[in-house]
Order: C-alpha cells, then sequence, then structure tokens
C-alpha cells in the first residue's frame, strides 16, 4: 500500500474530546489514510461514537477490546495495520490539518525513516508552544538532543515512522511512560530522522493523568524506562552513556521530589530504593557528570538534603 499512513487512535473513557479529535484526523490534507480506532474497552459513549464515524468514512477501522491499556491498544493497531507508514494520535488530542502532509513530505525529501514536528501543549486555556529544531539527523545526533532535555520529544504521537522501524517492536503492556520505553530503540532503527520546527500536534494536559497525578506505584515505570534507556546507550553508544545516565538521575530526582512527606512514609520503599540511586551516585554527580553546573548544583543540593 505504497504512500499509505496507518493512524492508530487508541480510545478509553474520552467522549468529551473523541469527535475533535477523529475529525482532526478524517480532515487531514493528506488523505491516503487508514484510520484505526481501538475501543479499549471504553465505559462511556466512545463505542458508540467510534462505529458511527466508521459508517461516515471508509477509511475508518473499529477495533472493540477488552481493556488492556494504551501500550496494548497500540500494539494492536499495529498489528492489524497495513499503511507503509505508522502514525499515533492520542484521543483527547488532535491535530493540525496539515500535520500528516508535512510530516510525510518532510520524511520522502530527507530520505529519512522517522519524522517528527513539534508540539502545542494546551492545559486549560492556555497554549504553549514546543517547537522542534529544524534538521536531519543521524540516530547518535537525535541522542544527543533527547538525553539534553529531551530536544527530541520523547512522544510517540507527535511522529510519523516508516512500518520497518516497528518490525521487532511493540509498546511494553502493562507499563505507563511507555514512550520512554521505546523512543530509544526507534531512533537506534532508524537510519535517518527529520525534524521540522512547526507546532502541528496539540497535546491536551488533564488533570488526574498519570502525568499529571500525584505520586504512585505507576510512578515507578519511569525510574525503569529511562534505566533502560542508559543500559541501551552503555551497550549500543557508549559515546552517550554519560548524558543518558546524568539524564536518568534527573528522573530518579524529579521522583523523589514528587513525593510529599505522607507519601515518602506511604511509599516507604519506593522512596528508600530512588534516594539510595541517587545518595550512591553522589560522587559521580560531583565529579564525572556532564550536565551544566547549574543543574549539578541543584541536584547535589538536593542529594545531601535526603
Amino acid at each position: 500500500m505504497n504512500g499509505l499512513i496507518s493512524v492508530i487512535i487508541p480510545i478509553y473513557n474520552v467522549e468529551e474530546y473523541l469527535d475533535e479529535c477523529i475529525a482532526s484526523v478524517v480532515n487531514q490534507t493528506y488523505q491516503k489514510l487508514e484510520i484505526i480506532l481501538i475501543d479499549d474497552g471504553s465505559p462511556d459513549k466512545c463505542p458508540q461514537m467510534c462505529d458511527k464515524w466508521a459508517r461516515c468514512d471508509s477509511r475508518i477501522k473499529v477495533i472493540h477490546k477488552e481493556n488492556g491499556g494504551l501500550s496494548d491498544a497500540r500494539n494492536v493497531g499495529i498489528e492489524i495495520s497495513s499503511g507503509e507508514y505508522i502514525s499515533y494520535v492520542d484521543s483527547d488530542d488532535f491535530i493540525m490539518p496539515d500535520m500528516l502532509e508535512k510530516l510525510h513530505s518532510a520524511l520522502v525529501k530527507a530520505d529519512a525513516d522517522i519524522a517528527a514536528c513539534g508540539i502545542l501543549s494546551c492545559e486549560g486555556g492556555k497554549q504553549t508552544e514546543w517547537g522542534c529544531l529544524d534538521m536531519v539527523g543521524t540516530p547518535e545526533q537525535i541522542y544527543e538532543l533527547l538525553y539534553n532535555d529531551t530536544a527530541y520529544p520523547v512522544a510517540a504521537w507527535n511522529k510519523l515512522y516508516r512500518r520497518r522501524c516497528w518490525e521487532t517492536l511493540r509498546f511494553p503492556v502493562g507499563k505507563t511512560c511507555e514512550d520512554a520505553f521505546t523512543t530509544y530503540q526507534l531512533i537506534h532503527n532508524a537510519r535517518r530522522i527529520v525534524m521540522i520546527p512547526e507546532a502541528l500536534y496539540c497535546y491536551r494536559i488533564r488533570p488526574g493523568s498519570i502525568m499529571t497525578s500525584a505520586f504512585s506505584l505507576k510512578k515507578m515505570d519511569e525510574e525503569e524506562a529511562w534505566r533502560c534507556n542508559y543500559k541501551f546507550m552503555e551497550q549500543h553508544y557508549p559515546l552517550f552513556y554519560k548524558s543518558s545516565f546524568d539524564f536518568y538521575l534527573q528522573k530518579v530526582n524529579g521522583l523523589v521530589r514528587l513525593m510529599d512527606e505522607e507519601e515518602k512514609i506511604l511509599f516507604s520503599e519506593q522512596y528508600r530504593f530512588l534516594r539510595e540511586i541517587l545518595k550512591h551516585n553522589l560522587g559521580y554527580v560531583i565529579f564525572h557528570s556532564k550536565i551544566s553546573i547549574k543543574s549539578r548544583i541543584k541536584l547535589v543540593l538536593d542529594i545531601l538534603q535526603l
């Protein structure tokens, strides 16, 4: 199916936002689409809404399944997709009308395997634009950006992929922070990656989501994901081992700082685990870390307060 883009949309409990999301994909200027709606056992009106959309547009396929989480839904979408290219849209987000056309054009022009665009984050009535660099890069160049405050966004959804990037890779079922588990491997699978600066993906930040909620056991998946990153770098890209390990330590510190005093008691085992990682690496941070002096001082002071 030359030129076909499979757009995978996992859906769960988002009836308030679903029509806007699907409409933004249906009305893309790039029309050669296979739109896969994965109803992940949604308890609201989403299943009926998906079926209604499928009756209106022959490009839409609907899968109704038992709830298995975001990763499982995306994986189901990958398995049944037939496009030469794959893209993801979360069902509470929406995309600009020309996002897929611009990503496809950039990918083909650069002979790249992944194309990424900037992000417009929406929280309440406030919008913040996070642009990408305008560049074509090798995996090594992209890793340098990924571990530099994620200047290459770790999210799966602001990108267009050639299908071959996913041949041996799937999202980790049962985990949160699923994009951090996969992005570093996708970069490795790509020969070349193109980035365009325009903010074409609209990411909605909702109260109560895993990204905005207080500390929970699910948050520990973030530690595991970035640990997998630095271990992969150590084995395959030793030049980026230090920067990935520095990034990991900052993520661990962020998890510790997320806990209030009650949560430190409630999740005492997890708190001790994270605290010991930081305390054990205090000497490394002082003498060997590659992060900026300002960030290093902050991290050292945070560790000394533990």
